[in-house]
């Protein structure tokens, strides 16, 4: 039998639109380029690895900054462990010291300081390829105070 560009929806040369009472499936198959898109997608979609719960660790940083009449300091120390092969705990404990005079101010010659400290718990529970998070943080200045609790999913 010879070979035609003829299409699945019958005797139509250069694949025209399908016929009006074609199924859903049919009216909406792409071409080879889509079919190769479709197929590298699923191909990648396959191959994806399980979900990981972030590495064990603990962390201790101190920033620096001074420049333009400013300087800001403090440390920061994150903890992260986790329990068995689905839970992770990490803690956070952050400081930023601020030191500085807005131009008004030195001109008067009057300093200007603060200091927020903010605290953070979180939780991590690994299911499959999903993970679930929860984290609450306390910010606390002077003439502020902060509490945010954040959920999450990822997959």
């Amino acid at each position: 039998m010879a070979t035609s560009d003829k299409t699945a929806f019958g005797n139509r040369p250069g694949g025209g639109s399908p016929p009006a009472n074609a199924s859903i499936g049919e009216r909406h198959r792409g071409g080879p380029a889509a079919r190769a898109v479709a197929a590298l997608i699923a191909i990648l979609c396959g191959s994806a690895t399980a979900g990981v719960l972030p590495e064990d660790r603990a962390d201790i940083l101190y920033h620096y900054y001074d420049g333009g009449g400013v300087q800001i300091d403090g440390p920061s120390i994150l903890a992260r462990k986790k329990i068995g092969q689905s839970v992770s705990l990490s803690a956070n404990y952050y400081v930023d010291t601020v030191s500085s005079a807005s131009i008004d101010v030195v001109s008067r010659a009057s300093p200007y300081s603060e200091e927020r400290t903010e605290y953070s718990l979180g939780a991590e529970y690994l299911r499959g390829d999903t993970t679930l998070s929860l984290a609450v943080t306390s910010s606390d200045e002077n003439d502020y105070q902060a509490d945010t609790l954040n959920l999450g999913i990822a997959q």
